[in-house]
């Protein structure tokens, strides 16, 4: 029997679980909400393993969102992944927010923008080739404005992310057609796909330590920026 691999995604509202045996998709949950996973989420993983009636002992290997997104979802994403690689004895591996929005597009020639909304009018974004199946980030990753962003996009580029939703009209009406927007289903990350990014890695030899394993958030949450502020 393959070894059963458990993906955690907590970085949006709308978060998700995917248990896989090899490569096999078992089962995948959606989580909503970002104030609901410190009660849903170890829950919602039991539920996954009762489901598909499969031991928690058989977990070979956790992959959890890194960010950037949700600040609280990031941090209860990546304590659970933690906590159950050490209890487990596996590794674990962390995959960029945007990556994984990315790899909903696998073997286009054009250009995908995944986008989060970051609030005070900034969105988180990168732009990502996906021609081989696997993105491949292109320039840096960004904190910037919806405009700031607009000006970046030269030519007929894929936008998906949760951001559309807010942005995704006046992206639409400002780039006409250079703005591909994804459909609503392919938005949103899926645990499956960031388990199938988080295997590669793992085949590459890849994992992560866990003492460096730590939410990448682009900016600053706002308690650690009050606390600047007080010093």
């Amino acid at each position: 029997m393959k070894d059963l691999v458990l993906a955690i995604d907590t970085a949006s509202a709308r978060g998700s679980l995917a248990l896989l045996q090899g490569e096999r998709l078992l089962a995948e949950y959606t989580l909503e909400s970002p104030a609901s996973y410190l009660n849903r989420l170890l829950p919602g993983i039991d539920r996954l393993l009762q489901d598909t009636q499969r031991p928690r002992t058989g977990i070979k290997a956790v992959i959890v969102s890194s960010g950037p997104g949700n600040f609280t979802g990031l941090r209860i994403g990546m304590s659970t992944a933690k906590g159950l690689a050490l209890g487990l004895d596996c590794p674990v591996v962390a995959i960029p927010t945007l990556e994984t929005l990315a790899a909903n597009f696998p073997f286009t020639a054009l250009p995908i923008c995944p986008v989060l909304d970051a609030k005070k009018n900034e969105v988180y974004a990168a732009f990502y080739r996906c021609d081989q199946g696997l993105p491949e980030i292109l320039g840096d990753y960004l904190l910037v404005t919806p405009a700031a962003l607009a000006d970046q996009v030269t030519g007929p580029t894929i936008l998906t992310g949760p951001g559309l939703e807010r942005y995704g009209p006046w992206w639409q009406s400002r780039l006409g057609s250079h703005a591909i927007l994804a459909p609503p289903e392919l938005r949103h990350l899926r645990a499956s796909v960031l388990a199938r990014l988080g295997l590669y890695r793992l085949e590459q030899g890849r994992p992560a330590f866990l003492d460096q394993l730590t939410p990448f958030y682009l900016r600053p949450a706002e308690a650690e920026l009050h606390r600047r502020q007080i010093n």
